[in-house]
């Protein structure tokens, strides 16, 4: 049998660990909510447009060249360009087969595809 002495110190240390145990669960969870609505808020991308591409045949990698605004979409064999003036399909950059990407280089009016059938760019 406690005394009441006993019981208000056994009581005051029931509710410290309820205490210790709620903050061990709270805490985390309250910080990952924290983070990812920093997150949530930093981020630059949003969905604008949707611009119909068609074909068959996986997509890989994107790139924009902004000064010529061309978007340059890596599809199977070939590279679509799309311009972005007028949201629309202006092209094809044919014969490079397993295309994952392309990099443009604005400066030389040129650009550079990495073709993974064929092991070369």
């Amino acid at each position: 049998m406690l005394t009441a002495d006993a019981q208000k110190r056994k009581s005051y240390h029931d509710h410290s660990n309820q205490i210790k145990s709620m903050k061990k669960i709270l805490l985390p969870v309250l910080f990952s909510l924290a983070v990812a609505t920093v997150c949530r808020a930093a981020e630059p991308y949003h969905f604008i447009k949707e611009i119909p591409v068609g074909g068959d045949g996986g997509w890989d990698y994107a790139s924009v060249d902004s000064a010529a605004q061309r978007l340059y979409v890596s599809h199977a064999t070939k590279v679509v360009v799309i311009d972005l003036a007028k949201d629309a399909v202006v092209g094809e950059i044919t014969n490079t087969p397993g295309v994952h990407g392309l990099a443009p280089c604005p400066d030389l009016g040129l650009g550079v595809t990495s073709n993974g059938r064929e092991n070369k760019a």
